[in-house]
């Protein structure tokens, strides 16, 4: 009962110490971006004229609004794609799976300077639609996104028993394409909103893809921040804490999307034991 007793008190203090050590350089990055001076131990003159500057740079708004539209872009692509593909794996060929699972684990092989570089070195001099910078950025994006929207969007499907719905649906004289579409989708649609999340929020943080391929053609948030840090510590400060909220909500958000999700698979599963 002793050792018992000793490990329920350790494990709530590793985790505290763990979470300290994890959020300190949060709290004096913070800090740094709301004091005009921090030369000793205590920061000195309080402001919020790093916040009031940099929501007043037009430059910032238009990069954070290039950093969201370049985050969804692709992956509206990418998600439409493999819904594609699961509908003809699905209804048609599940024997395709297992070539389509294989593609789509590739790009957790490439490192973003990597794929950045090649694509470079295969487009930009091409002359063609190919060669455009945004289209190289979006195509790169959609590469890095396919190992997270497939298996989420696999998963989903998996959990629903997508087979046996569209053979319910078919007996009701549905087609099974309108049955993929009209009924699959929307069951899994909270799915395929956290993959989508959880991508747009590893796209929403990237600076080496997007500085390689388009960094003076599309100047998003984190092209901007580079920019700032040789210019102003606390203006940088700020900047970092702007994105991290950003981020912080794209995760808030996918955490309530699977809290929801939770007690309906619960739900569906109780009833298919029934």
């Amino acid at each position: 009962m002793k050792e018992k007793k000793k490990i329920r008190i350790g494990a709530p203090s590793i985790i505290v110490l763990i979470s300290l050590y994890l959020i300190l350089p949060l709290v004096l990055t913070f800090f740094y971006s709301i004091f005009t001076e921090w030369n000793n131990i205590l920061p000195k003159g309080f402001t919020l004229k790093y916040y009031v500057q940099l929501f007043s740079d037009g430059v910032f708004i238009q990069s954070l609004g290039r950093t969201l539209l370049i985050s969804i872009l692709p992956i509206l692509i990418t998600g439409a794609i493999i819904l594609l593909a699961m509908y003809v794996i699905v209804v048609h060929n599940p024997k395709l799976e297992k070539y389509i699972q294989l593609l789509c684990m590739i790009p957790y092989a490439l490192q973003g300077i990597i794929l950045s570089t090649s694509i470079i070195s295969l487009y930009v001099g091409s002359g063609s639609i190919l060669s455009n910078r945004i289209l190289l950025l979006t195509g790169a994006y959609c590469i890095i996104t396919l190992p997270y929207m497939y298996q989420g969007i696999r998963n989903s499907l998996t959990g629903v028993d997508a087979i046996s719905l569209i053979e319910a649906a078919q007996v009701l004289g549905v087609s099974k394409l309108y049955a993929f579409f009209r009924i699959i989708v929307p069951n899994i649609l909270p799915g395929i909103t956290v993959s989508a999340m959880l991508s747009m929020a590893m796209i929403f943080g990237d600076f080496a893809i997007v500085n390689t391929l388009a960094g003076s053609h599309y100047g998003t948030a984190q092209v901007y921040l580079q920019k700032k840090l040789f210019q102003s510590g606390q203006l940088s400060s700020a900047t970092i804490m702007v994105l991290f909220l950003c981020t912080l909500g794209i995760s808030l958000l996918v955490f309530l999307i699977k809290k929801k999700e939770a007690p309906s698979h619960i739900h569906s599963k109780e009833c298919s034991d029934r």
